[in-house]
């Protein structure tokens, strides 16, 4: 009986750690991806400008490559 609550209270103790440790990063990921989110927003932001200088009548799919 005693065996199975030692086997029982490392189980536990390696559990533990790995809550800890996934916590951690999951806590990076997170702060990972609103950084990622933020940096998306402002790119989007820059990207509707530079469309919004050339206008609605040039499109970039009605113009032709250069090469033509």
């Amino acid at each position: 009986m005693e065996e199975r609550l030692t086997k029982l209270e490392m189980k536990l103790a390696y559990a533990e750690e790995t809550i800890v440790t996934l916590d951690s990063v999951v806590t990076e990921q997170a702060k990972e991806i609103g950084l990622l989110k933020s940096r998306l927003e402002a790119l989007e932001k820059r990207v509707s400008d530079v469309v919004d200088e050339m206008g609605d009548d040039v499109a970039p799919s009605d113009q032709r490559p250069p090469h033509y």
